[in-house]
């Protein structure tokens, strides 16, 4: 038998009963890259630093850059800027690393690219693929075959 009480839970949740709430798929969508992201930085930090190490940057982070860990996908650009300013050239294998796990869990291929961070990566792994997420010159070529059959015919 169903409990005619209202769940106090739910009611805060949605104030007007009976309404539904529409989310977009971008929305959706959106939402969900963020928090494969942070999973990723999570995995990325751990393999990399351990959990101790994970715990104490999202300290540092909280305390001196007030950067709460559910913000980083919207400030990633700050989050690198502060791997790069506490880790030095390791930040790069740190951004790298964790790329590399986003790739994993979005399912897509890695390629390394030269001079790329993990913003740009996170940027291309979010470009439509009908969009060339990389401005290269596209050329073509032709290639014409001419096919000789013996002399020409003198009548």
């Amino acid at each position: 038998m169903l409990d005619p009480k209202p769940d106090a839970e739910r009611e805060k949740e949605n104030p007007e009963p009976g309404v539904c709430l529409r989310v977009s798929g971008s929305d959706f969508e959106s939402k969900k890259r963020e928090l494969l992201l942070l999973e990723s930085i999570d995995q990325g930090l751990v393999d990399l630093l351990g959990r101790r190490a994970r715990d104490a940057i999202y300290d540092h982070l909280e305390r001196k850059c007030y950067m709460a860990r559910e913000e980083i996908p919207q400030r990633l650009g700050e989050f690198c800027n502060v791997l790069h300013v506490n880790f030095g050239k390791a930040g790069t294998t740190i951004e790298r690393t964790i790329a590399k796990r986003y790739y994993s869990r979005l399912e897509k291929k890695f390629i390394d690219y030269p001079g790329y961070g993990l913003v740009d990566y996170v940027e291309k792994a979010s470009s439509k693929p009908s969009q060339p997420a990389v401005d290269v010159p596209i050329t073509t070529t032709t290639v014409t075959t001419f096919t000789f059959t013996g002399q020409p015919n003198n009548a």
